[in-house]
Protein backbone atom coordinates (compact mmCIF):
# COMPACT_ATOMS: atom_id res chain seq x y z
CA UNK A 1 0.00 0.00 0.00
CA UNK A 2 2.75 2.47 0.99
CA UNK A 3 4.86 1.48 -2.00
CA UNK A 4 1.90 1.94 -4.37
CA UNK A 5 1.18 5.37 -2.90
CA UNK A 6 4.84 6.35 -3.27
CA UNK A 7 4.78 5.38 -6.94
CA UNK A 8 1.60 7.40 -7.51
CA UNK A 9 3.13 10.43 -5.80
CA UNK A 10 6.28 10.08 -7.89
CA UNK A 11 4.20 9.85 -11.05
CA UNK A 12 2.19 12.90 -10.07
CA UNK A 13 5.33 14.90 -9.27
CA UNK A 14 7.08 13.87 -12.48
CA UNK A 15 4.08 14.69 -14.66
CA UNK A 16 3.53 18.03 -12.90
CA UNK A 17 7.12 19.08 -13.53
CA UNK A 18 7.01 17.81 -17.13
CA UNK A 19 3.83 19.80 -17.69
CA UNK A 20 5.50 22.96 -16.38
CA UNK A 21 8.42 22.45 -18.75
CA UNK A 22 6.09 21.76 -21.66
CA UNK A 23 4.00 24.91 -21.06
CA UNK A 24 7.00 27.22 -20.62
CA UNK A 25 9.56 25.83 -23.10
CA UNK A 26 10.14 27.18 -26.59
CA UNK A 27 10.25 24.33 -29.09
CA UNK A 28 12.01 24.66 -32.43
CA UNK A 29 10.92 21.74 -34.60
CA UNK A 30 12.40 20.59 -37.88
CA UNK A 31 10.98 17.75 -39.97
CA UNK A 32 7.36 17.82 -38.80
CA UNK A 33 6.37 17.23 -42.43
CA UNK A 34 7.67 13.66 -42.13
CA UNK A 35 5.25 12.88 -39.31
CA UNK A 36 2.42 14.67 -41.11
CA UNK A 37 3.09 12.63 -44.25
CA UNK A 38 2.76 9.34 -42.37
CA UNK A 39 -0.49 10.51 -40.76
CA UNK A 40 -1.85 11.59 -44.15
CA UNK A 41 -0.98 8.24 -45.71
CA UNK A 42 -2.90 6.40 -43.00
CA UNK A 43 0.11 4.25 -42.11
CA UNK A 44 0.84 3.27 -38.51
CA UNK A 45 3.51 5.58 -37.05
CA UNK A 46 6.33 4.92 -34.62
CA UNK A 47 8.20 7.94 -33.26
CA UNK A 48 11.47 6.54 -31.94
CA UNK A 49 14.15 8.32 -29.89
CA UNK A 50 16.96 7.46 -27.52
CA UNK A 51 15.84 7.04 -23.91
CA UNK A 52 17.65 10.08 -22.51
CA UNK A 53 15.49 12.44 -24.60
CA UNK A 54 12.13 11.26 -23.29
CA UNK A 55 11.07 14.35 -21.35
CA UNK A 56 11.92 16.66 -24.24
CA UNK A 57 10.08 14.54 -26.81
CA UNK A 58 6.95 13.89 -24.78
CA UNK A 59 6.80 17.68 -24.54
CA UNK A 60 6.95 17.77 -28.35
CA UNK A 61 4.01 15.35 -28.51
CA UNK A 62 2.04 17.61 -26.19
CA UNK A 63 2.64 20.85 -28.13
CA UNK A 64 2.70 19.56 -31.72
CA UNK A 65 0.75 16.31 -31.86
CA UNK A 66 -2.45 14.94 -30.32
CA UNK A 67 -1.23 12.89 -27.34
CA UNK A 68 -4.55 11.05 -27.13
CA UNK A 69 -3.63 9.32 -30.39
CA UNK A 70 -0.36 7.99 -28.98
CA UNK A 71 0.54 4.86 -27.07
CA UNK A 72 3.67 5.16 -24.90
CA UNK A 73 5.54 1.97 -24.10
CA UNK A 74 6.54 1.78 -20.43
CA UNK A 75 8.37 -0.99 -18.56
CA UNK A 76 6.26 -3.63 -16.89
CA UNK A 77 7.73 -3.00 -13.43
CA UNK A 78 7.30 -0.52 -10.54
CA UNK A 79 8.98 2.24 -12.52
CA UNK A 80 6.39 1.68 -15.21
CA UNK A 81 3.70 2.57 -12.67
CA UNK A 82 5.28 6.02 -12.28
CA UNK A 83 5.63 6.50 -16.03
CA UNK A 84 2.06 5.34 -16.65
CA UNK A 85 0.74 8.17 -14.48
CA UNK A 86 2.91 10.59 -16.42
CA UNK A 87 1.59 9.23 -19.75
CA UNK A 88 -2.05 9.45 -18.66
CA UNK A 89 -1.66 13.04 -17.45
CA UNK A 90 -0.05 13.85 -20.78
CA UNK A 91 -3.20 12.48 -22.41
CA UNK A 92 -1.54 9.42 -23.94
CA UNK A 93 -2.17 5.71 -23.36
CA UNK A 94 0.53 3.91 -21.38
CA UNK A 95 1.29 0.38 -22.52
CA UNK A 96 3.29 -1.70 -20.01
CA UNK A 97 5.32 -4.39 -21.71
CA UNK A 98 8.54 -6.24 -21.05
CA UNK A 99 10.74 -6.66 -24.10
CA UNK A 100 13.04 -8.84 -21.98
CA UNK A 101 10.54 -11.52 -21.11
CA UNK A 102 10.58 -14.56 -23.41
CA UNK A 103 7.11 -15.81 -22.63
CA UNK A 104 3.64 -16.24 -24.08
CA UNK A 105 2.44 -13.34 -21.91
CA UNK A 106 4.98 -10.99 -23.46
CA UNK A 107 4.10 -12.24 -26.95
CA UNK A 108 0.39 -11.59 -26.35
CA UNK A 109 1.13 -8.10 -25.07
CA UNK A 110 3.19 -7.38 -28.16
CA UNK A 111 0.37 -8.55 -30.43
CA UNK A 112 -2.09 -6.36 -28.49
CA UNK A 113 0.19 -3.35 -29.06
CA UNK A 114 0.39 -4.08 -32.79
CA UNK A 115 -3.41 -4.35 -32.98
CA UNK A 116 -3.76 -0.91 -31.38
CA UNK A 117 -1.46 0.52 -34.04
CA UNK A 118 -3.36 -1.18 -36.84
CA UNK A 119 -6.53 0.38 -35.41
CA UNK A 120 -5.08 3.88 -35.75
CA UNK A 121 -2.89 4.56 -32.69
CA UNK A 122 0.60 5.98 -33.09
CA UNK A 123 3.46 4.75 -30.94
CA UNK A 124 6.27 6.51 -29.09
CA UNK A 125 9.09 4.37 -27.73
CA UNK A 126 12.78 4.34 -26.87
CA UNK A 127 14.61 1.58 -28.76
CA UNK A 128 17.43 1.48 -26.18
CA UNK A 129 15.18 1.57 -23.14
CA UNK A 130 14.37 1.04 -20.44
CA UNK A 131 17.71 -0.29 -19.18
CA UNK A 132 20.16 0.18 -22.05
CA UNK A 133 22.80 -0.14 -23.23
CA UNK A 134 22.66 3.42 -24.46
CA UNK A 135 22.25 4.09 -28.18
CA UNK A 136 21.80 0.41 -28.94
CA UNK A 137 18.34 -0.38 -30.35
CA UNK A 138 16.70 -3.60 -29.28
CA UNK A 139 15.01 -5.83 -31.82
CA UNK A 140 11.52 -4.98 -30.55
CA UNK A 141 11.06 -1.71 -32.42
CA UNK A 142 11.91 -3.06 -35.88
CA UNK A 143 9.88 -6.21 -35.20
CA UNK A 144 6.85 -4.09 -34.29
CA UNK A 145 7.33 -1.92 -37.40
CA UNK A 146 7.48 -4.98 -39.64
CA UNK A 147 4.44 -6.69 -38.12
CA UNK A 148 2.31 -3.52 -38.01
CA UNK A 149 3.47 -2.30 -41.45
CA UNK A 150 4.45 0.91 -39.65
CA UNK A 151 6.84 3.68 -40.59
CA UNK A 152 9.47 4.67 -38.03
CA UNK A 153 10.27 8.38 -37.72
CA UNK A 154 13.62 8.78 -35.93
CA UNK A 155 13.60 11.74 -33.54
CA UNK A 156 16.28 13.72 -31.75
CA UNK A 157 16.04 16.50 -29.16
CA UNK A 158 18.50 18.79 -27.42
CA UNK A 159 18.70 21.59 -24.88
CA UNK A 160 21.70 23.12 -23.14
CA UNK A 161 19.61 24.25 -20.17
CA UNK A 162 18.76 21.18 -18.19
CA UNK A 163 20.00 18.58 -15.74
CA UNK A 164 21.76 15.58 -17.25
CA UNK A 165 21.42 12.71 -14.84
CA UNK A 166 24.73 10.78 -14.56
CA UNK A 167 23.43 7.34 -15.45
CA UNK A 168 23.55 5.04 -18.49
CA UNK A 169 21.36 7.19 -20.76
CA UNK A 170 22.46 10.69 -19.63
CA UNK A 171 18.75 11.46 -19.18
CA UNK A 172 18.02 15.15 -19.76
CA UNK A 173 15.59 16.98 -17.48
CA UNK A 174 15.03 20.40 -19.10
CA UNK A 175 14.60 23.45 -16.93
CA UNK A 176 11.40 25.48 -17.28
CA UNK A 177 11.55 28.11 -20.05
CA UNK A 178 14.26 26.15 -21.88
CA UNK A 179 14.79 26.32 -25.62
CA UNK A 180 14.39 22.78 -26.95
CA UNK A 181 15.22 21.73 -30.49
CA UNK A 182 13.54 18.70 -32.05
CA UNK A 183 14.51 17.07 -35.34
CA UNK A 184 12.35 14.44 -37.03
CA UNK A 185 13.96 12.36 -39.74
CA UNK A 186 12.78 10.66 -42.91
CA UNK A 187 10.36 7.80 -42.26
CA UNK A 188 11.93 4.34 -42.29
CA UNK A 189 10.08 1.23 -43.43
CA UNK A 190 10.86 -2.31 -42.34
CA UNK A 191 9.71 -4.63 -45.11
CA UNK A 192 8.09 -8.01 -44.57
CA UNK A 193 11.28 -9.78 -45.64
CA UNK A 194 13.73 -7.32 -44.06
CA UNK A 195 16.65 -8.62 -42.02
CA UNK A 196 15.99 -7.33 -38.50
CA UNK A 197 19.67 -6.99 -37.59
CA UNK A 198 20.27 -4.85 -40.66
CA UNK A 199 17.15 -2.81 -39.86
CA UNK A 200 18.44 -2.24 -36.32
CA UNK A 201 21.74 -0.99 -37.70
CA UNK A 202 20.00 1.39 -40.08
CA UNK A 203 17.79 2.69 -37.28
CA UNK A 204 20.81 3.25 -35.04
CA UNK A 205 22.40 5.42 -37.72
CA UNK A 206 19.23 7.43 -38.25
CA UNK A 207 18.69 8.01 -34.55
CA UNK A 208 22.28 9.17 -34.11
CA UNK A 209 21.88 11.51 -37.09
CA UNK A 210 18.68 12.97 -35.58
CA UNK A 211 20.41 13.45 -32.23
CA UNK A 212 23.32 15.30 -33.85
CA UNK A 213 21.00 17.37 -36.05
CA UNK A 214 18.97 18.46 -33.02
CA UNK A 215 22.08 19.77 -31.27
CA UNK A 216 23.19 21.55 -34.45
CA UNK A 217 19.74 23.14 -34.78
CA UNK A 218 20.01 24.35 -31.19
CA UNK A 219 23.51 25.79 -31.70
CA UNK A 220 22.38 27.65 -34.82
CA UNK A 221 19.72 29.31 -32.68
CA UNK A 222 22.39 30.37 -30.17
CA UNK A 223 24.33 32.15 -32.91
CA UNK A 224 21.39 34.25 -34.01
Amino acid sequence: MITGLAHRLQGWGLSTYAGLVCRSAHYRIEGQEHVDRVHAAGRPLIVAAWHGMTMMLTGYLAVQEDPSQYVLVVPDDPRGTVLSIWARRLGATPFPISMKADSMVAARRLLALIRQMQQGKSLYLNPDGPYGPSHEPKAGVVYIARKADALIVPAGAFTATGLRIPRWDRYTVPFPFSRISVVLGEPMAVGANADLDEARGALRERLNEAEQAAEELYRRGERR
